[in-house]
């Protein structure tokens, strides 16, 4: 009972706090004994710290959009302490923005109750340059402990209108109260977009004003996850329109501007700025180097995607504008995506290719909103080639990647084909063919001298993962992710390799290694395990999931074990046979077994055939996990006869 009545003074503590900030909005600096009181997250106990408070008002005007941010943190425990380093961003190239008022001050309790104050000193709050294109003010909160009271708000002043700064509701901790208000003149026309279930529920239409969410989880971090923010409850703005003055008329008589573009239009604009592909006389004399005249139209497109890819370095800077020339891209051997993948179009388009660039994102940063035709959330540009009723998108900033694989972060579902005259949205289809097959034989045949054959075959994204490995990290690294090297005598030079310098090939290696120890002479009983301890872990062990799960490209693996006894031994039990099937034939997995005379042989198949599963499908998938990782986890048990 004494618990219950606890809890109820929490739930009570929270309602009051939500409560007085919505109807007389919180003061900075007054904080409340309720706030003071609460000890907990009531809906997450596990919680470091809390935001009792985050508001946003926003004025806009002619001259200049600012935003006034108001936050206020409740420390809960040690690991919260961590919430008093604070970074505000905001786009500083071509001073778009700006932050001003910065004011922020830590509150405690003494021994006698009493609240005590720690302002930050302006010397304290520090303006860094994080790169050309984005700024930050940074600070550390002064005095912070367990049971602290943060709280610092401030301004931004921004001349960007084409849309406001996106609204998110949760945060990294969870979130009491989250509330924003835009004072919108009526010469402006916003359209609002609401994403997620609770804000369309509570504001089915869009005529208000201030938006308000309580008691909202903090976004959790899960397994196959491309982007949260794809889940978060949030609201973006996209400038409609706005009414100005016709000074063409001795009235001045309002009018108004249509800013809501297309995307022709923003194809046609966009397309504009490109002058790269106009280097043909350059690309005619670079295909006299690469091509010979005998290649089909097959072999020409690898010919010069391998050219590319394997001649200019991605330098890792994501542009959608190419900065420098072809001939200079190919004489410095480097270049930001854009320039990479437009001398790849230029190239195919001067040996007779239907090929166009095209705008794409990546799916890290979240999925592409087709309804709004906004250049900014592109940041990745592929070439598009239709070749003999097949569409292919193409991407060489990587060496490791062969023409019909483009990168992970690529695969975002659709991207748009700046086709002229005439330009569309394509499906990116993931590649199919992501194989990793796996022989391993323990012979302990000759007691004396046991040894263990290795043979690895992979293709597709498997492969590309393992070129990149076995280059950067080397070929120990790439074996230890594979398998256990605890029970071998690893010799680099025992590694034999196929196909190791062709990415457009199954990577193909083997070896034989010597075991380190012979079956145990002592116990009459030796239990074996099959498998790599990486491969037994479940990445899905939380009960409750928030987000779909992303696999983006589908994939199977087969492992192949054998083990081979010496004369004196026997098998006692080893896994049976089993199948497991996700509904839909989304995913399946299967265990086989044999025995031969001394010859064990363990065959297990996995697959995976969707891109993703949503969150109504996790338990499915969780327990299609947990079985199949128990039934991995399974001994073999050998017996010495005597």
């Amino acid at each position: 009972m004494k618990y219950i009545k606890q809890f109820l003074l929490l739930i009570i503590f929270i309602l009051s706090i939500v409560s007085n900030s919505n109807a007389k909005g919180i003061k900075f600096g007054n904080v409340s004994k309720d706030e003071f009181a609460l000890k907990e997250c009531p809906y997450e106990k596990d919680a470091s710290a809390v935001i009792l408070s985050r508001t946003c008002s926003v004025d806009l005007s002619y001259s200049i959009i600012r935003y006034f941010y108001h936050v206020r943190i409740k420390i809960l425990k040690e690991e919260g302490i961590d919430q008093a380093n604070i970074k505000l961003a905001y786009y500083r190239n071509n001073n778009i923005e700006n932050i001003s008022g910065v004011k922020a001050h830590t509150i405690n309790l003494n021994e006698q109750g009493k609240q005590e104050v720690a302002e930050i000193a302006n010397s304290l709050i520090f303006d860094v340059d994080v790169d050309e294109n984005y700024g930050e003010v940074r600070f550390t909160m002064p005095d912070v402990k367990v049971g602290s009271i943060i709280e610092y708000k401030y301004t931004t002043n921004s001349h960007f209108y084409s849309y406001l700064d996106t609204w998110y509701f949760q945060d990294e901790i969870p979130t009491l109260n989250s509330s924003l208000k835009v004072n919108m003149p009526e010469s402006f026309r916003y359209n609002i977009v609401m994403f997620g279930s609770q804000i369309q529920a509570k504001y089915p239409e869009s005529k208000n004003n201030q938006w308000t969410l309580t008691n909202m989880p903090s976004i959790k971090e899960e397994s196959h996850v491309n982007n949260y923010h794809d889940f978060v409850e949030q609201l973006r703005f996209q400038l409609a329109g706005y009414f100005t003055r016709d000074e063409s008329t001795l009235s001045g008589s309002p009018i108004f501007v249509n800013s809501m573009t297309t995307y022709e239009e923003l194809a046609k604009e966009y397309s504009e700025k490109v002058n790269f592909l106009g280097r043909t006389n350059f690309a005619k004399k670079q295909l006299e180097t690469i091509l010979d005249g005998n290649e089909n139209k097959w072999e020409k497109l690898q010919k010069i995607y391998d050219f590319v890819r394997t001649n200019v370095k991605w330098n890792g800077k994501y542009r959608i504008y190419p900065g420098n020339s072809p001939p200079n891209v190919l004489d410095e051997k480097s270049g930001t995506n854009s320039e990479i993948n437009y001398l790849l179009v230029l190239l195919l388009q001067e040996a007779g290719f239907d090929c166009n660039p095209a705008l794409a994102r990546s799916n890290t940063r979240g999925l592409i909103q087709k309804a709004y035709p906004l250049l900014s959330q592109f940041d990745q540009v592929l070439a598009f080639v239709e070749l003999y009723g097949k569409r292919i998108f193409l991407n060489a900033t990587s060496p490791y990647r062969p023409f019909d694989l483009i990168a992970e972060k690529d695969l975002n579902y659709h991207a748009f084909v700046l086709k002229k005259g005439n330009p569309f949205w394509a499906e990116i289809k993931p590649n199919e063919k992501n194989h990793q097959d796996v022989l391993i034989t323990y012979d302990y045949s000759n007691s004396e001298n046991p040894v263990c054959k290795l043979r690895v075959r992979e293709n597709g994204y498997f492969a590309a993962k393992s070129h990149k490995e076995l280059t950067e990290a080397g070929s120990e690294s790439w074996m230890t992710s594979l398998f256990d090297l605890e029970k071998c005598d690893f010799q680099k030079d025992s590694l034999h390799f196929q196909n190791r310098d062709d990415v457009n090939l199954s990577l193909k290696m083997q070896c034989d290694l010597k075991l380190e120890n012979s079956l145990d002479q002592e116990s009459d009983y030796i239990y074996v395990n099959l498998f790599n301890k990486k491969d037994l872990k479940n990445p899905f062990l939380k009960e409750s999931r928030q987000y779909r799960v992303d696999y983006n490209y589908p994939r199977s693996r087969s492992y192949i074990v054998k083990i081979i006894l010496p004369e004196g031994y026997q098998f006692e039990d080893f896994p049976k046979r089993k199948k497991i099937i996700l509904s839909g034939e989304t995913g399946k997995y299967t265990l086989d077994s044999q025995i031969i005379g001394k010859e064990l042989c363990i065959r297990t198949s996995f697959s995976i055939n969707a891109t993703s599963f949503s969150k109504e499908y996790y338990g499915d998938l969780r327990e299609f996990y947990s079985q199949m990782s128990k039934m991995m986890g399974s001994k073999v048990v050998i017996k010495r006869s005597n």
